[in-house]
């Protein structure tokens, strides 16, 4: 995704974004590791090795970006 509408709604050149498209309405967010972390943890059903993930994540195309904008996302277990 990309066009001139971005730099000017706060968005950088490679950065992430989480798409929602609703009836009537299309939501465009800036996709960071947290969330990620809560996602991979919530489908997570065995063993998860967070050094590899951390890995993943520091690979991710477009080289996440962490706000620390978001509340950390704790699961029991």
């Amino acid at each position: 995704m990309y066009g001139e509408w971005m730099p000017q709604a706060g968005f950088t050149a490679g950065m992430p974004v989480k798409i929602r498209v609703m009836k009537d309405c299309i939501v465009i967010t800036q996709l960071n590791t947290r969330e990620l972390w809560g996602c991979i943890e919530g489908m997570s059903v065995t063993y998860l090795n967070q050094r590899k993930v951390k890995q993943w994540l520091d690979a991710f195309p477009g080289a996440l970006h962490d706000t620390s904008d978001i509340p950390v996302i704790k699961r029991g277990r």
